[in-house]
């Protein structure tokens, strides 16, 4: 019998921004989150995580594997700023999971620096590689990894959708049992949390309802400041009928 998904995302524009251009699915019969952030101060960053996401979603509907969901997405983004010079150089993240219950496994696809977290057999870890030059910089040792956080080039992306039209996607899966939880999010709760911060909450989505642990966090995250948009989503597995 096929395990179940729970599934609950929101997106707040925070306390610094003027606009949100943050954009998140979320469809639980299907499996189904993607988060993706429009490249701050780039023109229609909203729009490039709008179209990203809702074409992804699309794609995947359709039966589309991840790859080519992504691939689409990053087209109709360059197709739409083609010949249209306010939306010249816009692009967005994009991290997209989709677990399929019945074959107890999930695909994940990722670009940039929204992030995928996983609690599986009480081991939690970020399943997703930030594409920044911060990261770069740690895992060639130019800086130490305590630094990365705070570091004033963090925000500089070597990768995203909608610039070129051939982007390097990062592409995993793996297997899910019940008691699996996904926490997706775009990078303005990196900004306000610590990992530790976060694992403390997607561990309390054994026992708590997503909707308030969701609201919970951005609540959270607006009482420190929020310098970004923030964009929180999880889902869960539980065994048959524990819904």
């Amino acid at each position: 019998m096929s395990l179940e998904i729970r599934a609950f995302g929101r997106s707040h524009v925070g306390q610094v921004r003027g606009r949100n251009e943050d954009t998140l699915a979320v469809e639980p019969s299907q499996g189904i989150v993607v988060v993706a952030d429009g490249m701050g101060g780039a023109p229609a960053g909203d729009l490039a995580s709008a179209l990203a996401v809702q074409e992804v979603a699309r794609a995947l509907h359709e039966g589309e594997g991840m790859k080519v969901a992504l691939t689409r997405a990053n087209r109709k983004i360059l197709g739409t700023a083609e010949g249209q010079p306010a939306l010249s150089g816009m692009g967005t993240t994009i991290t997209a999971l989709r677990v399929f219950a019945d074959e107890a496994r999930f695909v994940l696809g990722h670009v940039g620096d929204s992030r995928a977290y996983l609690l599986s057999d009480g081991t939690f870890s970020q399943i997703s590689r930030d594409h920044t030059m911060v990261r770069d910089m740690v895992e060639a040792g130019k800086i130490p990894a305590s630094a990365e956080r705070e570091h004033p080039l963090g925000h500089i992306l070597t990768r995203v959708l909608g610039t070129e039209e051939s982007v390097e996607l990062d592409l995993s899966e793996g297997p899910v049992h019940a008691g699996c939880s996904f926490l997706l999010c775009s990078d303005g709760l990196v900004k306000v949390m610590e990992d530790t911060e976060v694992e403390g909450w997607i561990r309390r989505t054994r026992s708590e309802p997503l909707e308030a642990l969701v609201d919970a966090m951005i609540e959270e995250g607006n009482e420190r400041g929020a310098p970004d948009n923030l964009t929180v989503a999880f889902l869960t597995l539980e065994e048959p009928g524990q819904l």
